[in-house]
């Protein structure tokens, strides 16, 4: 099972859906629609995150 994005916290994160990234910033600054996304993969690339959905 999957989470939102908006349960993480303090984290960069980039945002990407159907291969185009359309959010990059922190957790807390999403838009509310990015941030109630349910995310299908995370990956950490170096110190940042990045989230497809």
């Amino acid at each position: 099972m999957y989470g939102k994005i908006k349960d993480m916290r303090l984290l960069e994160i980039t945002v990407v859906q159907d291969g185009n990234v359309i959010y990059q910033g922190k957790v807390e600054d999403a838009p509310e629609e990015i941030a109630n996304s349910t995310y299908k993969k995370i990956e950490f690339v170096g110190v940042d995150v990045k989230i497809e959905i």
